[in-house]
């Protein structure tokens, strides 16, 4: 219990109740109307500024008090939750980056422990992040909210196992999601228009582009180490893909891209390029520059599976050549055009 020797106070104790607040006042009868002692004296004014400044101190040390730690703090066991769940190190640094948003809201909302979490509060999550603007004055969308809500799912279903909350409200959140658009596959004047622009770009930028384009591989796989790039049998291998190190798949080497690997072999680098600092980014801004915001890099792997598919290719070839591993997936990515099903129009005969 906090007292004060000025006068007579109580107050809630702070170590009791998070974000309790002194309450502080002068027990003093109310005199009677006319009395003389009306009017409090200079030495109880005195008595009663101080204790006012003591309760705006104390107030403003529990409003800025750091939160006392203890075994339910989602600090003290969520990051290393993330490590031993994540096998892949692209994937935890994911699920970092997802953690902090989660961080930042549980502290504005002062949940301190996972039994203060309800299904309620995942409704209100989602409005916060679409609403809540970064330093760029943007705004994330619905399904990114979403997907760091599933995140905040498995972290309250490791909750329940530790100890620290009866049950996980969150393992249905059955939330509608917004329906992603479509990515376009490149045509040729596209391909050739972003080349001409990429002449204006750092190398990195080149040289991912037509390794994508070759390969149909994502942005992160073109950075390959170069002892991965194999000139005698001529096949190129993957050593971390989507999925990590257990998926790690060798593709033949395009005749295309061989003597883009020939020069940078004798570079003597260990990779066939340096990422910046978000990639996926830079990429964004390119394609807006060039006044061509509906494309992205992942175009690239649209472009490539239709053209497999196109060039007659059979289905489990290029399945194998771009690394998916369901047919369910490889189909997702494929784009039917009227030409590409012209030559059947008169498959189907009826008797006139």
């Amino acid at each position: 219990m906090i007292t004060c020797t000025t006068c007579t106070c109580y107050g809630l104790s702070l170590s009791q109740k998070p974000f309790a607040f002194l309450v502080c006042r002068l027990f003093r009868r109310r005199p009677e109307r006319g009395s003389s002692l009306h009017r409090p004296s200079r030495r109880q004014s005195e008595r009663h500024c101080q204790c006012q400044a003591l309760r705006a101190e104390l107030e403003a040390k529990e409003h800025h008090r750091v939160p006392v730690v203890n075994s339910e703090g989602w600090d003290t066991w969520v990051p290393k939750y993330l490590e031993r769940h994540c096998e892949s190190p692209l994937t935890l640094e994911r699920y970092n980056t997802n953690w902090k948003w989660l961080s930042l809201w549980l502290q504005t909302q002062r949940f301190h422990s996972p039994r203060a979490i309800t299904y309620r509060n995942a409704l209100e999550y989602v409005d916060w992040r679409t609403t809540f603007k970064k330093k760029s004055g943007k705004t994330v969308g619905r399904n990114t909210a979403i997907m760091e809500l599933k995140l905040f799912a498995m972290i309250m279903g490791e909750a329940v196992r530790l100890g620290h909350a009866d049950a996980n409200p969150l393992v249905s959140l059955k939330l509608r999601r917004d329906k992603s658009p479509k990515k376009p596959e490149l045509t040729d004047k596209e391909i050739s228009q972003i080349r001409e622009a990429l002449k204006e770009e750092p190398e990195w930028m080149q040289v991912a582009f037509d390794i994508a384009l070759h390969t149909g591989c994502r942005l992160r796989e073109t950075r390959l180490p170069m002892n991965c790039i194999d000139f005698k049998e001529n096949k190129i291998t993957f050593p971390a893909p989507k999925g990590g190190e257990d998926r790690a798949f060798s593709v033949p080497m395009p005749s295309a891209l061989r003597p883009l690997f020939e020069r940078l072999r004798k570079t003597k680098q260990k990779f066939t390029l340096e990422f910046p600092f978000q990639p996926s980014r830079r990429w964004q801004q390119f394609f807006i520059k060039i006044k061509k915001p509906h494309l992205c890099f992942h175009c690239l792997r649209v472009t490539y599976v239709n053209r497999l598919r196109r060039a007659g290719v059979p289905r489990e070839a290029a399945m194998r050549l771009v690394n998916h591993s369901s047919e369910l997936i490889h189909q997702v990515y494929q784009r039917e055009k009227v030409e590409d099903v012209a030559q059947w129009r008169d498959a189907v005969q009826f008797p006139e």
